[in-house]
């Protein structure tokens, strides 16, 4: 096919791996420019280091721009050549028509879906801010391109709604030329933060003990079970480590946001059930928020669920009667 024989060789498989050089992660990425991909950042989350593959060509990779907050991270590869991919205007994109995914599903390299364009979600100033598309994927599709008949990139594929029928989404790429300036933006503000509230955290961790989760037997919840949970589990209010309340929220289209009851600090995100390592995975749009920015795994003593870091000591607990 036409669309595959263009686009196949600006399709990398990304590999993610922890201090111990252990493989944590798999997604894939596009290339956009010279030694340049773009990836979902929740395909990154926890890696210490990063590869990208093609057939039998590989490469280490580093993080250039992270736009957190719309799930989108630039990475460079030293020596990567391979042809960049053209970007379709928004205003190109109608429902209904015709789109070809391509990816590594499950790690099975270069693989291509077609389907239909089938809802172009927007926010509420009428700015597309997700492209909905019948073309399956499944994990290891993240980073991977979404393209139109012409071979231009109209998305990059993120998300697909488990125990549902056919629900995939996929981020604008036209949001691609604006992760480094969103980036750099996120970074001087979390910067500006820290410089102004770390006596105040000095101050507060000094007089507040750390809260204990709670004891005695637990059980994990893991599997479907964990599914289900996100699915339904609406907003809660958690308590940090520190006694400070998290307001959250949770979408079944895997976004959320969460409030600081102490600070008034709030952050949206992506969630996302990892299969096969019961776990939930945070990526956060705040860099203040960057401690919950992690995977953990989830437990319960009746109505008490405890979240803890799969990463660090840090957890939180909060009560739950729905699932």
């Amino acid at each position: 096919m036409k669309i595959y024989e263009m686009r196949a060789p600006s399709i990398w498989v990304v590999r993610v791996f922890d201090a111990q050089d252990h493989p944590t992660r798999m997604g894939s990425a596009v290339v956009i420019g010279p030694e340049t991909l773009v990836t979902n950042c929740h395909v990154l989350v926890r890696g210490k280091s990063i590869s990208v593959k093609h057939d039998n060509t590989a490469h280490g990779a580093r993080l250039e721009y992270a736009d957190v907050d719309r799930d989108l991270c630039i990475i460079k590869a030293k020596g990567l050549v391979a042809p960049a991919v053209p970007v379709a205007p928004l205003s190109t994109l109608k429902v209904g028509e015709k789109v070809y995914a391509l990816g590594a599903p499950r790690g099975l390299e270069l693989t291509l879906s077609d389907g239909l364009l089938a809802a172009l979600h927007r926010d509420k100033d009428n700015n597309i801010v997700r492209i909905q598309m019948t073309a399956p994927i499944s994990p290891g599709s993240s980073g991977g391109g979404l393209f139109d008949e012409e071979g231009r990139l109209i998305g990059v594929s993120y998300m697909t709604i488990r125990d549902a029928q056919n629900l995939n989404f996929a981020i604008p790429a036209t949001w691609i030329d604006q992760v480094p300036a969103r980036a750099t933006v996120a970074l001087q503000k979390f910067r500006a933060e820290q410089a102004a509230t770390t006596a105040g955290n000095a101050t507060t961790a000094a007089v507040a003990p750390a809260r204990v989760p709670p004891t005695g037997p637990e059980q994990s919840i893991s599997g479907d079970e964990l599914n289900r949970h996100f699915a339904s589990i609406g907003r809660i209010v958690a308590t940090a480590p520190s006694g400070a309340a998290l307001e959250m929220q949770f979408s079944p289209d895997g976004s959320f946001g969460v409030t600081n009851t102490r600070t008034r600090g709030y952050s949206s995100g992506q969630f996302n059930v990892t299969p096969g390592t019961d776990e939930v995975c945070f990526t956060m749009g705040n860099p203040s928020f960057n401690v919950m920015q992690t995977c953990y795994r989830l437990s319960h003593r009746g109505d008490t669920y405890t979240m803890r870091s799969v990463s660090s000591s840090y957890y939180f607990t909060y009560a739950y009667t729905g699932s």
